[in-house]
């Protein structure tokens, strides 16, 4: 059944109000002082490294990204967050996936490594099971990502698909890491 016109237009308004305000939250959160820890044991890829801690990366840039691996919005993303990890490394950068599921079989933390593992992530990524990161972080959506910059400070946050129909998101946190790096 198709909306009489004023249906339609209303619709199209509405999304693109959503877009705008996803546009207005990445900017708006840019001020935010306040960046809460990550806490949580239950890590992967850490390749002998310590848990991973954003009082342990003052002084350093921090990207921070929560997904669950059975949303396709998240898959969307996860080629540029590969991106980004490959790009910026070398220069301390460092990337953390927080995985918090949506879903009861995303809970099991083996279905976590195993789809870690087929998703070729390479980058550590924190099992967040009981969403204590979610809670502590006050998300809303799926996937989300921050930078966080050298004083601890969220210095870019984007809710959703980074180039969904156009977005310009992959090319701001490119931006927003670069700057933080200068910072």
């Amino acid at each position: 059944m198709e909306l009489p016109r004023s249906g339609r237009i209303m619709s199209t308004v509405k999304l693109g109000l959503s877009f705008v305000a996803l546009a207005l939250a990445a900017v708006g959160c840019a001020q935010d002082p306040h960046t809460p820890e990550v806490v949580g044991t239950k890590w992967l890829n850490l390749n002998g490294q310590k848990p991973i801690t954003l009082t342990s990366r003052a002084g350093k840039v921090t990207v921070v990204h929560f997904w669950t691996f059975a949303c396709s919005n998240c898959k969307a993303n996860l080629p540029i967050y590969d991106f980004l990890y490959e790009k910026f490394a070398k220069r301390g950068v460092e990337m953390v996936g927080i995985h918090t599921p949506e879903l009861a079989f995303e809970k099991v933390d083996e279905n976590v490594r195993l789809e870690v593992k087929k998703l070729g992530i390479k980058y550590p990524v924190l099992i967040d099971t009981d969403g204590r990161n979610w809670n502590r972080w006050k998300q809303e959506f799926w996937p989300t990502i921050y930078v966080i910059d050298k004083k601890g400070r969220i210095a870019f946050k984007w809710a959703g698909e980074l180039n969904y129909q156009g977005a310009d998101g992959e090319r701001q946190t490119i931006a927003a890491i670069e700057k933080a790096l200068r910072g």
